[in-house]
């Protein structure tokens, strides 16, 4: 029997809006359609409607603009999804009130159990320093409290202090510090390295609550219309995590999955890392639009706000460059060729000005002699010296920004560096000039949150959340900051034939916003809200009324 036309109608509609489609063959239209999960038709209201049949779900954009799904490659969900569960310290504006926070948990948890937290910035304590573990002491003497922040330190109190065997004659770990009060004993602060000195000791999440973390935090980037992710740097029993919540109906945005390499491990020998990229006998690219393998993550420095990021010169107060490098550098070039060559993309967290240009010369030195198509990036490239931007435009090295450091720590930047480097942070703008993809994310939890739009609104201003401009010369149009969220990750996970824009036959992952994003003012980006988010051709989020 033949298929009757109904059978051939779109499962969705969308029309009577303003569609940016970032596609060069039809940039913007008024409706779309969409069947079996990808986009059919895109014109006019009269055309498209025209193809609805009985059971083709019709939706009256009322003028508002649509977009593509926004695709955050560089989000560690999982870690998200954990850090729901424990006390949340991003908002904190004193140590006072994280003590506070401290205290409530004590009263409900058992004596013994850990108290967890994650988040906290001291730039934002009213106290002007870092915290101590007297401050915890005063909130629990009954439980071991560890709160991280937001990048690479943690606080600890003194039972968590005492369990880890850790004192004044405890001797700081390579590339690791532990924070001592003027009498030689432990502040409570640790650094880099030092940080599994106690994290070690924390109850590990077992399969289930991973997958639950998973459920959870896909869930709640809905809202704010991200369609996909890429989570970096998994271990084997996290990828494992991943597999069981798509087995289990619990992705709710496309996620693809980059394996942690070398850089991460102190304690796993060379060897297993080096078996875990030749050994699997796949590399990136594997998997279906809703699960798929990216890239290795490796890591050759810290961050800047922490003092861990491998610099030219010490970082301002400080009289020499300390070491808390990942990686020995001229270890860089055989992982890298070692990995290239069995078919992996690599992703880099390249910090410090020194760590970015010697990881751009170790890649160039690699692909030298290598015709490749690979998707090799530069993850944070915070500040690019001339020889590394080369590098960069040559190898089709890709730049994998955080716009959410801008607003959220951009006034660190001239305490931890100076002017001189704070006028080169991440420079979007210079990128592209040179030719450079760049590709715009938020790396929470390693940031206050993942809304998009803040970071959308900090590429576009350049602006911190105290309204302080931050390389302002930096500053790239809205459409460019919304391809570096869209067809810029799509390109990073080898998927820009069908995912980034909206386009015949390409995903139907759209956004539709409660304002237009292209025309409200500047400082209004940041409050952009989502009215729907569609995966699939299908609503999976509806602003409540």
């Amino acid at each position: 029997m033949p298929l009757l036309l109904r059978d051939l109608a779109p499962d969705l509609i969308l029309h009577n809006g303003r569609i940016v489609t970032l596609s060069g063959a039809l940039p913007g239209c008024s409706a779309l359609a969409a069947k079996d999960g990808r986009i059919v038709a895109l014109g006019d209201d009269v055309d498209v409607l025209a193809l609805a049949g009985p059971a083709t779900q019709v939706i009256d954009l009322v003028g508002r603009t649509a977009i593509p799904g926004l695709n955050d490659a560089h989000n560690h969900m999982l870690q998200v999804g954990l850090k729901l569960s424990r006390l949340p310290l991003e908002n904190c504006q004193s140590i006072a009130e994280m003590v506070d926070l401290v205290r409530a948990a004590a009263a409900r948890t058992p004596p013994g159990e850990w108290i967890l937290g994650e988040g906290w910035n001291e730039s934002l304590f009213a106290e002007g320093r870092l915290p101590h573990r007297s401050d915890l002491d005063a909130a629990t003497i009954d439980h071991p409290a560890l709160l991280m922040r937001f990048f690479n330190m943690d606080v600890v109190n003194s039972v968590a202090l005492a369990l880890a065997g850790i004192d004044a004659a405890t001797e700081d770990p390579p590339r690791g510090r532990i924070e001592r009060d003027t009498d030689g004993s432990p502040s409570g602060v640790i650094r880099a390295a030092a940080k599994p000195l106690v994290r070690r000791l924390l109850p590990q999440p077992t399969l289930a609550e991973q997958v639950a973390a998973l459920d959870a935090a896909s869930c709640a980037y809905l809202a704010y219309g991200i369609t996909s992710i890429l989570d970096p740097g998994l271990e084997p029993d996290e990828l494992r995590a991943y597999v069981e919540a798509y087995r289990q109906g619990k992705l709710h945005v496309r996620s693809n999955v980059m394996p942690s390499w070398h850089g991460f491990h102190e304690e796993t020998p060379e060897a297993v890392l080096d078996d875990r990229a030749a050994g699997l006998g796949i590399a990136s690219g594997v998997g279906d639009d809703w699960l798929r393998l990216g890239g290795l993550k490796m890591a050759v420095d810290g961050g800047t706000t922490s003092h861990t990021a491998w610099m030219f010169q010490p970082f301002l107060g400080e009289s020499e460059v300390k070491d808390y490098n990942r990686l020995n550098p001229e270890d860089l070039r055989r992982y890298f060729a070692q990995g290239h060559d069995q078919g992996w993309d690599i992703g880099i967290h390249a910090i410090g000005d020194r760590a970015h240009h010697e990881a751009a010369a170790a890649f160039a030195d690699v692909l030298a002699d290598r015709q490749h198509t690979a998707r090799h990036q530069l993850i944070h490239a915070y500040f690019a010296t001339e020889e590394s931007l080369q590098h960069m435009a040559r190898h089709d090295l890709a730049a994998v920004i955080q716009p959410t450091f801008i607003y959220y720590e951009g006034d660190d930047l001239f305490r931890d560096v100076g002017p001189e480097l704070a006028a080169r942070y991440k420079p979007m703008r210079t990128y592209l000039d040179r030719g450079i993809r760049v590709v715009a994310t938020s790396d929470i939890p390693s940031t206050v949150h993942y809304n998009p739009f803040v970071g959308l609104y900090a590429l576009v201003t350049r602006k911190s959340h105290q309204g302080t401009p931050i390389a302002p010369t930096e500053a790239v149009s809205r459409e460019e900051a919304l391809y570096a969220y869209t067809v810029a990750g799509a390109w990073l996970t080898r998927e820009e034939d069908h995912k980034g824009s909206l386009a015949l036959g390409y995903l139907a992952d759209i956004a539709a916003l409660d304002r237009d994003y292209f025309s409200v003012p500047e400082e209004a980006i940041k409050d952009v809200q989502v009215d729907l988010t569609i995966i699939g051709g299908r609503v999976v989020y509806q602003r409540p009324a």
